[in-house]
């Protein structure tokens, strides 16, 4: 890759990254959470029951990450632990009544780039066939840095998504 190809890239992504960070970071707050909160509130509703490590795969996180963002969960009142019968090792978070109420505040927001991103593949079905191009790209990227169980995660969560609409 020629070297000015490659600083274009590089800016660009995080340029879009910066967008999507900074707007995920201001809904969370304005519901007094952090982002990484908001990411697990979801993760652990989307799971109904997680380990700390199905946490950190789909979150892409260190465990002692999640163990973090979990224990300032359940301080907060959103989220507790429980173990089974058949192991008790292993611990399960689950989202109290206030976790899933303040998840289900967290989807009110709408999101800027997302916004550009639906009126963008409205101007022509150019743009939607690059979008969707886009997205196939970028899911081959992250199967190659992330695996398939992220994808697949990534994918049947959006269809239950879908599904509740």
């Amino acid at each position: 890759m020629i070297p000015g190809n490659l600083h274009i890239m590089m800016n660009y992504l995080r340029g879009t990254y910066k967008i999507l960070e900074e707007e995920w970071q201001k809904a969370a707050r304005s519901i007094g959470l952090t982002q990484a909160e908001q990411h697990v509130l979801w993760i652990v509703e989307l799971e109904r029951e997680a380990t700390i490590t199905r946490i950190a795969n789909v979150g892409l996180w260190d465990v002692s990450t999640v163990m973090q963002v979990i224990n300032r969960l359940k301080q907060k009142g959103y989220i507790t632990l429980i173990k089974k019968n058949d192991d008790r090792r292993v611990s399960y978070a689950v989202l109290t009544d206030e976790g899933r109420q303040k998840q289900k505040q967290s989807a009110a927001f709408s999101y800027k780039l997302y916004e550009y991103l639906i009126e963008f593949d409205q101007q022509s079905t150019d743009n939607r066939k690059f979008l969707e191009e886009m997205i196939t790209f970028h899911r081959n990227l992250n199967q190659h840095f992330h695996g398939k169980e992220f994808i697949d995660w990534t994918e049947q969560t959006a269809k239950d998504l879908n599904a509740q609409k």
